[in-house]
């Protein structure tokens, strides 16, 4: 259901700082220990700009690419966790804890009230930016450009967690292409798409082979195939790594450049 314009305020949009003094010393204290995963990567030499499509495996996912990645980024995140006390617990108790990891409204309020003291603190700490699901949308997406154009990537988590987190991605929302195919008709530049696998539970996450959004676009595919595609290669990632435990290895690809119109010959 959208929201109502109306309900939320925007909150002014900040690009992250690349140095975080506060935030690295608890995240490296607090979280790092919970939630760091084995980093690897079909790509050796990761760009410093690129789109990272990623399943969100349950609540831990964010935290997890957020000590364990190793490269600047923001990453998009319900307005919710942006918003005051008020509206970060009703996302915590309705949106994350009720609908999507299926608590009882008790532990489900008792967890919110909590967390939602310091959320705000973490969240700024991961670098988020808000997104929703009206016509404000387009405001994430310029938001997001904005990212790029500082040289760092955008994180997003295209899976449809309405009904909860799955090891594979069941449908794809079409968000992330619809920032890449904007930004190369805005700037020029085809921007990688990394799709990506993260898990707590196996201390893995890994970086999969650069996709092209525009690339993809001049061969048919509408915005909604393309998210398909990469939702494929991410649940990839989960079939051949994640389930079997076999290790990626060495990078099969050298680099994920940028590709311009040039390229395509436009």
């Amino acid at each position: 259901m959208s929201e109502n314009p109306k309900d939320t305020k925007w909150p002014k949009f900040k690009l992250a700082k690349r140095r975080q003094p506060v935030w690295s010393f608890f995240k490296t204290i607090l979280f790092r220990p919970l939630f760091h995963c084995e980093f690897e990567s079909m790509v050796k030499e990761l760009p410093d700009k690129a789109i990272i499509p990623s399943i969100h495996s349950a609540k831990s996912g964010p935290m997890s690419i957020s000590v364990s990645y190793p490269k600047h980024y923001m990453m998009w995140g319900h307005h919710g966790m942006l918003g005051n006390y008020v509206e970060r617990f009703k996302y915590l108790r309705n949106v994350l804890y009720i609908q999507k990891l299926h608590k009882g409204k008790f532990i489900a309020t008792l967890k919110a009230t909590y967390e939602a003291f310091f959320s705000k603190f973490v969240y700024k700490g991961m670098k988020m930016i808000g997104t929703y699901t009206d016509m404000r949308f387009l405001q994430t997406i310029k938001n997001s450009m904005e990212v790029l154009n500082d040289n760092a990537s955008v994180v997003i988590y295209p899976e449809d967690s309405s009904e909860g987190y799955f090891d594979e991605i069941r449908e794809a929302f079409p968000g992330f292409v619809m920032l890449a195919l904007t930004y190369y008709q805005k700037y020029g530049e085809d921007v990688p798409l990394l799709p990506t696998y993260v898990t707590k539970k196996k201390r893995r996450l890994i970086v999969g082979k650069p996709i092209y959004a525009r690339e993809l676009e001049k061969q048919g595919l509408t915005k909604q195939q393309i998210a398909d595609h990469v939702r494929d290669e991410i649940n990839k990632l989960y079939r051949e790594y994640i389930a079997t435990g076999k290790p990626v290895g060495e990078p099969t690809v050298e680099s994920a450049p940028i590709r311009t119109r040039e390229y395509y010959g436009e």
